[in-house]
């Protein structure tokens, strides 16, 4: 293949495995100019050994959809480039040992549905009938995904390599990329050992090399390789070409045909990271990692039961090779910000040849539009922490994130490994009061305070103690950790800066709290802030732990060149939040500040002590009751916790849990969950906080949306079973017709039941209140639950709880 180089090029991919070709592939025969180089041969990092199964399903509705066009290129890129795939849609087959399984599977089902994927529950003689050879034996039920298959890596990754070629796109093999050309913050280019090749834009789809690349370029791209294993056996009769594939992730285990064998993967729950000495080999190509059988021998022991046949068959082939995984199961898609051009695709979790294609398709349009043109904030790129990516802390979540893949999916799920990072002032203080933690970013967050938490679909021990911190935020005095992001917005613009990309008004008197949105330039929800005037040119923007990252990205590149500063301060103050009927009355006894309604409205603050240390009073709710949100700087933080806790009629400890049902009751909606970069302001029902006297990004766009009318409306449910309980992406049905599906879930204590919002399809000429009115149903683990629509909050719709005196 030839080595002479294109001089420049829109687009510079840095490796050969199945993403960068999908991406090249994608990009070409859009008519963009594009180059892709690989240090050895194509498929030779991590993508040729890959076992090729593909599914449909997947965690988001987004990814869900990108997966089925995956599937889709795969079975037509045969007629289109010559070239053969190995691609097979035999469906797939999911066994489930035990009850919790077979719950977790329906809910599967039930969200497939939602997703216009066929999936079914078919019982364990089906199952049989489906795979001959397995054995039912404690079997309680299984699964057919019909749409499912497998496919050959390599050859798939050669038909897009192929069909690159024939639209234009230059691929080099045996041709290292040296560096990443930067000059003044943009990437211009890539340095390989045959020249400099200059491009618009430049992504990093090393796959495993991605973290190391990274850092040769001072960014940073957070994920670790791991020891994959699966076995290959001698032939087997019955082995045939149309076997679905199996999965018995009770057992750790899947198995598909290979050319009358049996290859027997793993997904085990006792994972480890590969930890080479010296870093990545440099002659790594198409290699593979030693082998520990013993590793091996649990899930080939149960293996041999649930597969009879095994017993008579030797194994032709054990094989380990490195996968690369990221810490959340969630690979990396889009724009590396402090990089302007820089683009990375990585991280797949094992899962890229299922989703390669369709992140591929992704990238691509990202790259071309300048913006998303699907929602991709489950992956986006601008949520990693740069923080989180020693090599101790990689390698350990990567393990974890493999051992997790086959265990349950429980509702609230809490990985154990590596804890503890990061940590608010009150962490120890909050441990020794009981708090369970989750974890949001690397913040250690109390869930609730109480017994210990246990796993399941129905209503565990511990959900009396969500219920008393539920109903002393509503009844009476609650305190919550609300430690969040921030970031100081400083210059003689900031006001003119702020109103460009916020939908609120910022032109107001220091001392006023402003709930806002960022939008891009299709009316699309970029963050979720609530915004204080701390003085004529000085704002502090506050936005959730979980959208830290993403509202600091957005915030940097939206105001680079004005002359105005954006410091992310989250770590130099501390947040407690006093919630509840009683706040006032308590405040009132550490502060000698009048708390009126008159001297303190709702959406102000002020500096004021509480107790000697000085805070920022914030008066303003996300539980949907009077209360203030304590801003103290860290040094002080401890001692005004230890100053409330130890005043007579002290508030309960409150956790996350208690804050997220209360919010859903109260219709406040969370971003990343019911708003995002895809959602507007007329649909998700927030027209309420823009001011349209004022000019912002994405005004015009929202105004015609809003003439229009929406396409569909975000509205709140209550399910009438009191028994039954949602978590989220549940479908919504209307007359028997799948509308929506939930954006949150939670439990409404105060209300009487389970509770979400989703978005529902809005029938072309029917206004929100005919909509409303009509006959809802959630699905929950098969069965139709009759469920109430509200276009309103289905708590205190008034708002008077929150805003009363």
């Amino acid at each position: 293949m030839s080595k002479t180089l294109p001089t420049d090029v829109q687009v510079a991919i840095v490796g050969g495995g199945i993403v960068g070709c999908a991406t090249a592939y994608h990009l070409a025969k859009a008519g963009w100019s594009v180059a892709l180089f690989e240090r050895k041969k194509l498929t030779s990092g991590t993508t040729w050994h890959a076992a090729g199964l593909v599914s449909e399903t997947q965690s988001v509705p987004v990814m869900t959809a990108l997966a089925k066009y995956g599937l889709d290129l795969m079975e037509s890129l045969e007629g289109e480039t010559g070239q053969n795939t190995g691609f097979k849609r035999n469906g797939s087959l999911t066994v489930a040992l035990n009850d919790a399984r077979m719950e977790e599977l329906r809910r599967k089902v039930d969200y497939a549905h939602g997703c216009g994927v066929r999936a079914e529950e078919i019982s364990t003689q089906e199952a049989q009938e489906r795979w001959p050879l397995l054995s039912t034996e404690g079997a309680k039920g299984a699964f057919w995904f019909p749409g499912d298959g497998y496919t050959n890596p390599i050859d798939t990754t050669m038909a897009l390599a192929k069909g690159a070629r024939m639209n234009g796109a230059q691929i080099f093999e045996d041709t290292k990329v040296e560096r990443v050309v930067i000059e003044g913050g943009r990437a211009v280019g890539v340095e390989t050992e045959a020249g400099l090749v200059r491009a618009e834009h430049v992504v990093n789809a090393t796959g495993m090399w991605a973290r190391e690349f990274g850092l040769g370029h001072g960014v940073q791209v957070p994920l670790h390789y791991t020891n994959h294993y699966y076995v290959v056996t001698d032939p087997i009769e019955g082995v045939t070409g149309d076997l679905p594939v199996l999965r018995v992730m009770d057992e750790y285990a899947y198995y598909k045909e290979d050319a009358g064998k049996l290859l027997i993967g793993c997904s085990e729950p006792n994972a480890t990271p590969w930890m080479p000495k010296d870093g990545l080999p440099e002659h790594f190509e198409f290699d593979e990692l030693p082998c520990d059988e013993e590793h091996l021998y649990p899930i080939l022991e149960a293996a041999m039961e649930r597969v009879p046949a095994l017993a008579e068959s030797g194994i032709r082939k054990f094989f380990n090779g490195p996968e690369c995984f990221t810490s959340d199961s969630k690979h990396y898609l889009g724009p590396i910000t402090d990089v302007t051009g820089l683009w990375v695709a990585a991280g797949f979790n094992s899962t890229g040849i299922q989703n390669g294609p369709g992140a591929g398709k992704a990238l691509a349009e990202w790259i071309m539009n300048g913006q998303m043109t699907m929602d991709l904030t489950d992956v986006d790129s601008r949520r990693i922490v740069p923080a989180l990516n020693s090599r101790s802390y990689t390698a350990t979540k990567a393990a974890e994130t493999l051992s997790h893949a086959y265990a349950m999916h429980w509702p609230y799920l809490r990985k154990p490994d590596a804890r503890g990072l990061r940590r608010t002032p009150y962490y120890s203080h909050l441990r020794d009061a009981g708090a369970q933690f989750g974890s949001a970013n690397g913040w250690e967050r109390p869930l609730y305070f109480g017994r210990d938490m246990t796993d399941g679909f129905r209503r565990e021990p511990w959900f009396d103690d969500w219920k008393a911190e539920h109903e002393a935020l509503r009844t009476d005095l609650g305190m919550i950790d609300l430690t969040f992001g921030r970031f100081l917005v400083d210059g003689q613009d900031a006001e003119a800066q702020l109103q460009r990309v916020c939908g609120g008004n910022m032109a107001v008197a220091a001392g006023e709290l402003v709930y806002t949105h960022m939008f891009n330039d299709h009316g699309g929800i970029e963050a979720d802030v609530t915004v204080a005037r701390l003085s004529p040119t000085r704002f502090m923007v506050m936005a959730s732990a979980g959208a830290e990252p993403q509202t600091h990205r957005w915030l940097q590149t939206q105001l680079a060149g004005s002359g105005v500063s954006v410091v992310n301060v989250t770590s130099g103050e501390a947040t407690l939040a006093l919630m509840g009927p009683r706040s006032r009355e308590f405040l009132e006894t550490l502060t000698d500040a009048d708390l009126s309604n008159e001297a303190f409205p709702f959406g102000s603050f002020q500096d004021l002590h509480v107790g000697h240390a000085p805070v920022r009073a914030q008066r303003i709710t996300y539980v949907g009751e009077l209360g203030w949100e304590l801003h103290i700087p860290a040094e002080f933080a401890q001692q005004v916790y230890e100053t409330i806790v130890s005043t007579p009629n002290a508030p309960r400890h409150c956790g996350g849990m208690s804050v997220d049902s209360c919010r859903i009751e109260k219709g406040f909606r969370h971003w990343g969950h019911d708003i995002g970069p895809h959602d507007s302001p007329v649909e998700s029902g927030l027209t309420f906080a823009c001011d349209f006297s004022t000019e912002f990004t994405g005004k015009e766009v929202i105004q015609r949306r809003k003439s229009e009318g929406a396409a569909s409306r975000l509205l709140s449910f209550r399910l009438d079973d009191p028994n039954a309980l949602v978590f989220g992406k549940e479908p919504i049905l209307c007359d028997g017709k799948i509308v929506g599906r939930l954006t949150s879930a939670s439990f409404g204590w105060t209300v009487g039941g389970a509770i979400g919002m989703g978005y529902v399809e809005r029938p072309q000429g029917m206004s929100i209140k005919d909509m409303v009115g009509r006959s809802y149903h959630i699905m929950v683990a098969g069965q139709r639950i009759n469920a109430i629509a509200s276009q309103r909050p289905l708590y205190d719709p008034t708002n008077s709880r929150l805003e009363r005196g």
